[in-house]
């Protein structure tokens, strides 16, 4: 369920910053010059517009809505000493993301390099759908399907984003090489059904448990999820900068 929720979030990244061949880019963010000094002051206001103008999808630009987002599914795999689990998460919704407040925005953009930075604030994320697997603590063990509500509140992160600008039938893009996130989250609770009769008191426990240790847990799965986050934001961003030329995308003026 982490990896379902930010992975909307790894979305917006590429947002920031588009063109796509004919497309207007001014129409849905405002160009910023890579010069200026206050690029950092537009940049900011570019990622505010960008949030909006992704809440239900662009498809002059091929994107999908991001407010809720939807995944059709994700599998996840976790092992600790005497814990284990396997968890199949399917039809997945993930909101809140578009309400979003940008703090902050930090870019250096050279003829050899680009790197920038986003401060965000979320106040809530939310994110529904379906699940099914199992799990084991000891000889204890529990197999449920149903229904799953996680709320994430209070979310405090920083996107970044490393690249390099290469040479492409002629004109320069800029080419994603890293995207990195660390979240810090204020608060987080989940709410689980479960269809099997034979284990809803153990699901009931299982819940209660997490929520009361959530933030040991998220520490337990925030490299998994960091190296997803990185794979999927990296793949993402390309898909938006390798279709504009770089000059497009953060021009050069005096």
């Amino acid at each position: 369920m982490f990896k379902s929720v930010f992975f909307a979030i790894c979305l917006l990244v590429a947002v920031t910053k588009r063109s796509y061949g004919a497309v207007d880019i001014g129409q849905y963010i405002p160009v910023c010059n890579r010069n200026s000094p206050e690029v950092n002051d537009c940049l900011v206001e570019a990622v505010r517009k960008g949030l909006v103008a992704m809440k239900d999808g662009i498809k002059e630009l091929g994107l999908p809505p991001i407010d809720p987002y939807h995944q059709k599914e994700l599998k996840m795999e976790y092992n600790n000493n005497q814990i284990s689990a396997k968890i199949v998460v399917s039809d997945i919704y993930v909101g809140g993301v578009t309400d979003s407040t940008v703090k902050d925005v930090r870019l250096r953009a050279d003829d050899d390099s680009f790197h920038m930075e986003i401060d965000m604030f979320t106040k809530q994320i939310y994110s529904i759908g379906r699940y099914s697997g199992g799990g084991s603590y000891s000889d204890l063990r529990i197999n449920a399907t149903g229904e799953f509500n996680t709320t994430m509140s209070d979310l405090t992160y920083t996107w970044k984003l490393d690249g390099t600008p290469e040479k492409i039938d002629g004109d320069t893009y800029v080419r994603i090489t890293d995207f990195y996130m660390r979240p810090d989250v204020g608060n987080m609770v989940t709410r689980l059904t479960n269809e099997n009769p034979d284990s809803r008191e153990l699901t009931e426990l299982a819940i209660r448990v997490t929520n009361e240790n959530w933030r040991f847990l998220y520490r337990e799965l925030l490299p998994m999820a960091q190296s997803n986050w990185n794979r999927i934001g990296t793949r993402i961003a390309n898909k938006i900068f390798l279709k504009a030329p770089y000059d497009k995308l953060f021009p050069v003026k005096s």
